[in-house]
């Protein structure tokens, strides 16, 4: 058999292979058994092979009494490799329904993103039982081939690449590798606590399982690597349906509910999935895809029924599907004197009135005013351009179709207190101005 060092480096070298810009490879270095075997094979790797900066990331999560201590042990051994190490400290707050560790993971990836550079490759000790106790894991929850895609060998990881080559071995590798080098590491208390479940099936339900069939964290991760193919797969087709159910409507990318209408049930849930996650959303469980869709699309015409989905919610409108989120834009009723800038700022400099195309000279000073929709009367009446006859602000936002819950976010531009323009929507006519063409950009 292959001394564990040479499969490594075989491996990564064949992760690393597309990797064609000068990057950086950072170890994520707890100071346990994994990232320090991990850190150990990397610098061995790297000993004949110049140009490749390494470096390691210890994160403080302020959760032990003894992390100081890890902390110190990470820079003793970075001292003794050679390896230039990062500090990090965070601070958890525990969140309902979430896990501590979701919690401090989510914070250790977010410093490691606060710190990387372009191209940064960083490398994470997740080996062959981790994916075991993961899998399982999923399996508790009734996840699917989402869930069931477990720990991935690589993704992108912001403008840099996240790694884990250690998925290969077992836990016992790694120790064998330890011991043979003479490598010391810390335990981490908590790892003891069963109370937690990957404590629970690591130390209670792994070993039945392994004495049982000793080879089921191999197969445990080929069944992950399928799932991961076949997720590949449903991305592909989602992203197909995604492109011939997706609209835009008024400014806004919406799912048709009549071409959705048109997919098989489970071809349905796909997109919606898919498209979702392409929005920062996280998966919707099979409950709330139900609801979405006999609840929400399949609601009533004069309903306007929405499902809440984290910081954002689900709303029909027009036969569509809109995302909206909760934070909705506020600023204050301003008026400012306008003497000939080419770009008047307001709002504290975050929304400009752009003069630049003005079709003629202006002799006098103008006063702008910006404000919502919230903050004018509804009834106020204005003359569309290349219309004959004068409408009232509530008639116009419904004949040009602005989804309810953006009627209050329109922006509205009046000079010298005369109504000329609904941005994005329609400019007024206005005899008693010059002719402006006005736009808005965002600093």
């Amino acid at each position: 058999m292959q001394p564990l060092s040479n499969l490594f480096n075989a491996h990564l070298k064949q992760l690393l292979i597309e990797s064609t810009t000068k990057f950086r490879l950072i170890v994520a270095l707890s100071g346990g058994l994994d990232s320090v075997v991990l850190l150990h094979l990397a610098h061995q790797f790297l000993k004949n092979r110049d140009g490749i900066e390494l470096l390691a990331h210890n994160v403080n999560h302020g959760l032990s009494e003894n992390a100081e201590h890890w902390g110190s042990f990470c820079t003793q051994l970075c001292e003794q490799l050679g390896v230039t190490l990062i500090h990090s400290k965070v601070h958890i707050e525990n969140r309902p329904r979430t896990s501590l560790e979701a919690l401090a993971r989510d914070a250790r990836y977010q410093c490691f993103r606060e710190k990387m550079q372009a191209n940064d490759i960083i490398l994470t000790g997740h080996h062959q039982d981790d994916q075991l106790e993961t899998l399982l894991l999923a399996l508790k929850r009734g996840s699917g081939s989402t869930g069931l895609q477990g720990i991935q060998t690589s993704q992108a990881f912001f403008e840099g690449t996240l790694l884990r080559p250690l998925l290969i071995f077992s836990r016992q590798q790694l120790t064998d590798y330890a011991k043979l080098h003479q490598l010391q590491w810390i335990e981490d208390e908590s790892n003891q606590n069963t109370d937690f479940d990957r404590n629970f099936i690591r130390h209670e339900i792994s070993p039945l399982l392994k004495q049982r069939w000793p080879a089921i964290a191999q197969s445990v991760s080929r069944t992950a690597q399928l799932c991961q193919e076949q997720q590949s797969l449903l991305n592909e087709i989602a992203q197909q349906d995604l492109e011939n159910c997706q609209c835009e409507f008024f400014s806004q990318q919406t799912l048709s509910i009549a071409k959705l209408s048109l997919l098989s049930d489970a071809r349905r849930n796909n997109v919606i999935r898919y498209w979702l996650k392409s929005n920062g959303v996280q998966y919707p469980s099979n409950k709330q895809l139900l609801a979405l869709w006999h609840e929400v699309a399949l609601a009533q015409v004069d309903k306007q029924p929405k499902l809440q989905l984290q910081s954002e919610s689900i709303r029909r409108y027009q036969e569509h599907l809109f995302m909206v989120t909760t934070q909705k834009m506020q600023f204050p009723e301003q008026a400012i004197d306008w003497s000939g800038e080419k770009i008047l700022w307001l709002v504290d400099a975050k929304l400009g009135v752009d003069f630049s195309k003005v079709e003629s000279e202006l002799s006098e000073n103008f006063q702008i005013k910006c404000c919502l929709r919230q903050h004018i009367d509804s009834n106020l009446v204005c003359l569309p351009e290349g219309r004959d006859k004068s409408r009232s602000i509530k008639k116009l936002l419904h004949e040009y179709q602005v989804p309810p819950w953006l009627r209050e976010q329109v922006i509205f531009i009046f000079i010298n207190d005369k109504l000329v323009e609904a941005v994005g929507l329609w400019q007024c006519t206005e005899p008693t101005l010059p002719k402006l063409t006005l736009s808005l950009r965002l600093s």
